[in-house]
């Protein structure tokens, strides 16, 4: 894309799509009830520390089933110039009940064990790429562990970085595919004017 800009314009990542390739377990239940939770931290939110976070229910998937979004896809990221670089990552999980409005229970526990690993802290020392991805990782794996504890059973989990001074920058127009036993996913980066609105919009958690 020749006319993009990284010093100024917007991208956005998404997940194009997802298929439920099997339950977390064997069970006599027809429905599935899978959701996505996304964190990611770009330059800005590592000087001014924050974190863009996002979560997904999905009631009633079964077996097989594939997820597309209307759009462009369902946000990670964005719209947004993320400057020298964006790190993300992306959790799915598997709820016990039926999906409820457990947003504000999932954000809870993020911002607590960002507080327990002093999230705020290790980026005002180090505001890099590195510092977002490790910091990412650990509350992915404890965000992950909570839930557990309600019952709910991971799928999957992945990561990236996107940085600004490659080519082409931050991997704009590319489509990753990723999976294991339970999930097949794509997600892409995508240069973005503007939301559509549509789904799930992110939400900037300060720490």
């Amino acid at each position: 894309m020749s006319t993009f800009n990284p010093q100024s314009d917007k991208i956005a990542v998404v997940v194009k799509e997802f298929t439920l390739k099997r339950k977390s377990e064997i069970s006599f239940d027809r429905y599935s009830e899978p959701y996505i939770v996304s964190m990611a931290i770009d330059e800005g939110g590592a000087n001014n520390p924050s974190i863009d976070f996002n979560i997904l229910p999905f009631p009633h998937v079964r077996k097989g089933d594939k997820i597309s979004f209307d759009g462009q896809g369902h946000l990670i990221y964005g719209p947004d110039n993320p400057g020298q670089f964006l790190a993300y990552s992306i959790l799915f999980m598997e709820s016990d009940k039926d999906v409820r409005n457990f947003g504000k229970l999932v954000e809870d526990i993020m911002k607590s064990e960002a507080v327990k690993i002093g999230a705020k802290a290790l980026l005002a020392a180090a505001p890099t790429y590195s510092t977002a991805i490790t910091i990412l990782q650990k509350l992915t794996e404890f965000i992950a562990v909570q839930l557990q504890k309600n019952k709910d059973d991971e799928l999957f989990r992945r990561n990236g970085t996107l940085l600004r001074d490659v080519v082409p920058a931050y991997d704009i127009l590319r489509t990753y595919e990723s999976e294991n036993d339970f999930i097949n996913t794509k997600t892409s980066v995508i240069p973005l004017t503007g939301s559509n609105m549509l789904g799930s919009q992110i939400k900037k958690v300060e720490l």
